[in-house]
């Protein structure tokens, strides 16, 4: 038996949580272009390899948070590719310049959901720009590593 794309243990609570529940007992990664039916926001920008979304259940204290999603069901770093680097970078760049943000994180976890603390093994890298608190100091936004 195949082990589950989805970690209920690493998903955040409330109706994130459902969700993934929802998605554990079906088995189907919600990443994979087939079953992306979970996810409430639009696709802002594709390319042949990823494609770009805001997410639909950010961290606590973003002002920006997006995704950038393999359209291929890949969970090691070691699947990736040179092109797959480029595309991620024009995608991401792509999100700074329309949003027009001046700072942030860009992430990505990989491999076993156990050691990441991802709710999703289907490798996508997170783009997150904090609140700000005052003029000049951002809020912290806590990203999981580890569970």
């Amino acid at each position: 038996m195949r082990k589950s794309v989805v970690s209920v243990k690493n998903a955040r609570k409330g109706e994130y949580k459902k969700v993934i529940k929802e998605i554990h007992q079906k088995g189907k990664c919600p990443f994979c272009p087939e079953n992306f039916l979970y996810h409430k926001n639009p696709i802002l920008k594709k390319g042949k390899l990823w494609f770009l979304t805001k997410d639909s259940w950010p961290y606590k204290h973003t002002k920006h948070h997006f995704l950038i999603i393999g359209t291929k069901h890949k969970e090691k770093f070691s699947q990736l590719k040179q092109e797959d680097f480029k595309e991620v970078a024009e995608l991401a760049n792509f999100a700074i310049a329309k949003y027009k943000i001046q700072g942030g994180a860009v992430a990505v976890r990989f491999g076993d959901t156990n050691f990441t603390g991802a709710s999703v093994a289907h490798l996508h890298f997170h783009i997150i720009t904090p609140l700000l608190k005052t003029k000049n100091r951002t809020q912290t936004v806590q990203f999981p590593i580890g569970g």
